[in-house]
């Protein structure tokens, strides 16, 4: 059955803005939270429209200029709708995205995360130095599906765009920290890039501290989950070509990670 006021054919991932839910300007950048629905299912999006076009960092679709950055909702009842077609798995999601796009974000050059987490979960944490501040936007679930990288096993191969798990494990379940940083520096892409190392180490900081354990081995404390996404945003001051943790951008970076993922991670423990 349907559920209202989401309609969708079973063959076509239509999406229609059901609300728009703003949160704020921060550093001239707009978010707003918005309600869709993806097959017939509700969902929704955190979008964060940029004062202007920025070349980014995102770990789903690699380097590009975009006016916005997206975090997408996708219920899990609808990730198994690529069963029922006769696509890969990445090209079902660039076809999900784009049928999204049309109603979410027409027009609009963008960079996407995806996870199975609610907008409503997010949080956003700032922190400041002089003139120098940065912005962590974090969605986490490790309920069921953390990991411990390097001891955990792998569940599938990908041959071809294809997924093949293997015989012995299960795929699994919904969960993933996507992580979204903002830095009022503007940052070429080697540090961006570098940016990454600092953020993940962040992250699994935060994950020790909580005692975050695997969900596959519980002795093991995870590292993260097997579907974690980031995306760097520089912003327009001065440029800075280190992001480590011996460099206060660096420091600013892994406090907003650390401090954004552990209360995402909190935030959506509360509820249950």
């Amino acid at each position: 059955m349907s559920l209202d006021p989401c309609t969708a054919d079973p063959k076509h991932p239509e999406s229609k803005v059901t609300y728009r839910e703003p949160l704020g300007e921060f550093h001239g950048v707009k978010a707003e939270i918005i309600g869709h629905c993806v097959w017939d299912y509700p969902a929704n999006t955190l979008a964060l429209r940029l004062p202007q076009p920025k070349w980014v960092l995102c770990a789903y679709q690699g380097y590009r200029k975009v006016t916005s950055v997206l975090n997408c909702f996708h219920p899990p009842e609808s990730w198994h709708a690529v069963d029922n077609t006769n696509r890969t798995y990445w090209e079902y999601t660039r076809w999900i995205h784009r049928e999204m796009l049309k109603q979410v974000a027409p027009g609009e050059k963008t960079a996407l995360l995806f996870t199975g987490v609610d907008m409503h979960n997010h949080v956003m944490v700032e922190e400041t130095y002089e003139e120098l501040w940065v912005q962590a936007w974090v969605t986490a679930g490790v309920k069921t599906n953390a990991l411990r990288i390097g001891r955990d096993a792998a569940y599938g191969i990908e041959r071809k765009g294809l997924w093949q798990p293997f015989d012995h494990k299960e795929p699994p379940q919904p969960g993933t920290i996507n992580i979204i940083v903002l830095t009022s520096s503007d940052l070429g892409q080697a540090a961006m890039a570098s940016s990454f190392i600092t953020i993940t180490e962040a992250k699994t900081a935060a994950l020790q501290d909580l005692d975050i354990h695997s969900s596959y081995n519980p002795k093991l404390l995870a590292t993260g989950t097997s579907t974690d996404q980031i995306c760097i945003v520089p912003g327009h001051g001065d440029r800075c070509f280190y992001v480590s943790g011996q460099v206060k951008l660096g420091e600013l970076i892994a406090r907003a990670v650390t401090r954004g993922v552990t209360a995402a991670i909190n935030k959506v423990r509360s509820q249950t």
